[in-house]
């Protein structure tokens, strides 16, 4: 089909999806010996056992070595968000809403078709536009026979990718498909293993090592990170009046509201109890603050549930709770010393009445005082 033939609009991307199959032609593996090599490799590799985003770096990486991009981004099926998430990227511009939504109908069709999609910028003006490109290559990627992903490659020129290269990244996909899906269940295994799963956020261990990996993060960019230790004040009193599945349904309703407006580097997890912790890197101390206190303001002014039926007596239940602030680098300098100046933070908002929210630096304050 010549570049004259194709339409000016997208429409269904059918057109662009090239035939593939599971073994090449003497010919090609004999003018493709070098890129053939690469595949040989990643079968070698097939056994490892890695982390799912080591992986999806992996195939990226060797794709580099069979084609020449100018741009990539690995797409792969999130749990949470119950779709295609990128999570590899290369020499991508930030995105925008419009362009990850026309990626998303690149990520469709892949997943529709189960083939890979050769397309010039007749093809998909708007996004090719948008990365500056002038052909993507899509290519599937698969877990038992399902495509979970796919890894997009951007060219420069309108002939960057030719179906021969369709073909021998469509090889590595499937030459991937039993490190990926080995992968993705290991994800899925600690996904749970780090979930709570009354509240469904994550769990202590979960963020003690998340917030060990931020520390290093925050010491290396040398920018400023912050812990919030929460507690729901007189939680006990509601459990002994109103009964502990009320007290549940208050933690999960808490735990909405706690998740409600955080960005996507944030982590909030349940500490123990009615203890919730949240993980703010990038956060000084005046940013720590507004969240606390849009926090602690969205819990008093909120209606918690006690029961199924008003007839039945149960009037709304009015829940408060207290913050303690610390800070890294300025209160503390190790995971164990931020956790133990935020608590210290949180025991002073509670002695002095709860519904409240208290830096550590108030504390130091009145020390030095």
């Amino acid at each position: 089909m010549s570049h004259k033939s194709l339409p000016s609009e997208p429409g269904p991307l059918d057109r662009y999806a090239v035939d593939a199959f599971s073994e090449l032609n003497p010919d090609v593996i004999a003018r493709r010996a070098p890129e053939v090599s690469v595949l040989l490799r990643m079968s070698m590799l097939a056994g490892l056992e890695m982390e799912l985003s080591s992986t999806l770096n992996l195939i990226c990486d060797m794709a580099a070595e069979i084609v020449n991009f100018a741009r990539a981004t690995v797409y792969f099926w999130e749990d949470d968000s119950a779709g295609m998430n990128a999570r590899v990227t290369r020499n991508m511009p930030p995105p925008d809403e419009g362009t990850l939504a026309r990626a998303n109908v690149l990520n469709y069709w892949a997943a529709k078709l189960a083939r890979p999609l050769l397309l010039p910028r007749h093809g998909q003006m708007e996004l090719l536009h948008a990365v500056d490109a002038a052909s993507v290559l899509v290519v599937p990627l698969f877990v038992r026979n399902r495509v979970l992903g796919t890894m997009q490659l951007f060219g420069e020129r309108a002939d960057s990718f030719s179906r021969e290269d369709a073909q021998l990244l469509w090889m590595l996909s499937l030459i991937a498909e039993s490190m990926l899906a080995r992968d993705y269940s290991n994800e899925t295994l600690l996904r749970f293993a780090f979930t709570d799963f009354l509240t469904g956020l994550k769990t202590r261990g979960f963020f003690e090592q998340q917030l060990s990996l931020e520390l290093a993060r925050a010491e290396r960019r040398e920018t400023s990170l912050a812990v919030l230790m929460i507690d729901i004040d007189h939680f006990k009193r509601l459990n002994d009046t109103h009964g502990h599945p009320v007290g549940d349904l208050i933690l999960r309703d808490f735990a909405a509201i706690l998740t409600s407006d955080l960005r996507e580097i944030d982590t909030a997890a349940r500490y123990g109890g009615e203890e919730f912790i949240l993980l703010l890197p990038e956060t000084d101390l005046q940013g720590a603050k507004l969240v606390a206190q849009r926090l602690r303001s969205s819990v008093e002014q909120t209606l918690f549930s006690v029961g199924s039926s008003p007839a039945a007596g149960q009037r709304p239940a009015r829940v408060t709770i207290s913050i303690g602030i610390a800070l890294f680098p300025e209160d503390a300098h190790s995971r164990s010393e931020l956790i133990e100046a935020s608590d210290a933070a949180l025991y002073q908002a509670k002695g002095n009445g709860r519904n409240r929210v208290v830096p550590f630096a108030d504390l130091k304050d009145r020390k030095a005082s």
